[in-house]
């Protein structure tokens, strides 16, 4: 993915960040000025993260779509799964590169559904 790929996304999900979507306990204790600038921090290190979205979309090929959200696994529990083959990643970084690849998408917090196979998950 090039930054122009995760900027696409960043559009579509317009909070996300290298975090995940939104802020860390939806940025409590920080004014709005705060936020905005947390929030903007966090999205500039995800338009750095072409290697990890990529290696995570390398992986996501290899997962097969259904039609209903799979609620089994938020995108912070499939972060970790893919890590196992790929090394560490971020939450935000795993949800761009799960949209980009053309995933549906439930938002939950900071973390993420996708309409991602249990069975392709197990193989």
């Amino acid at each position: 993915m090039t930054r122009n790929d995760i900027a696409t996304v960043m559009k579509r999900v317009p909070k996300l960040n290298s975090f995940g979507i939104g802020l860390y306990q939806n940025g409590r204790g920080l004014n709005p000025e705060q936020q905005a600038a947390e929030l903007k921090e966090g999205q500039d290190a995800l338009l750095g993260m072409t290697k990890q979205c990529t290696a995570i979309c390398d992986w996501l090929s290899a997962k097969a779509k259904i039609k209903t959200i799979n609620k089994r696994h938020s995108s912070y529990g499939l972060k970790h799964v893919a890590e196992k083959g790929i090394g560490y990643i971020t939450n935000g970084a795993f949800i761009c590169a799960a949209v980009f690849s053309g995933f549906e998408f439930k938002a939950s917090g900071p973390n993420a559904y996708f309409n991602i196979s249990e069975k392709s998950l197990k193989q």
